[in-house]
């Protein structure tokens, strides 16, 4: 099986698990979890993070309120 196969299995089985299956295999993978991918620690998503940061403050990028975010997720949503 696929590993991009065994993802979506997972992700499917995880969207509809009953909540005390959840916790349980959350509780198994964890420490895993915390220790394979902690974003602080990741340079390059810091680097994006402060890049987007700037962008703003130097006027360089207009910043949306977040009734402008929602409005422009929804209409992706409607228009598909």
């Amino acid at each position: 099986m696929e590993t991009s196969e065994i993802k979506k299995k997972l992700h499917d089985y995880i969207e509809f698990v009953a909540e005390e299956k959840l916790k349980a295999i959350y509780i198994v993978l964890e420490s895993d979890i915390e220790s394979v991918y902690n974003h602080q620690n990741d340079p390059r998503f810091v680097a994006e993070t402060e890049s987007r940061t700037k962008k703003p403050e130097a006027g360089t990028e207009k910043e949306n309120t977040w009734q402008e975010a929602k409005a422009k997720a929804m209409k992706r949503i409607v228009e598909g």
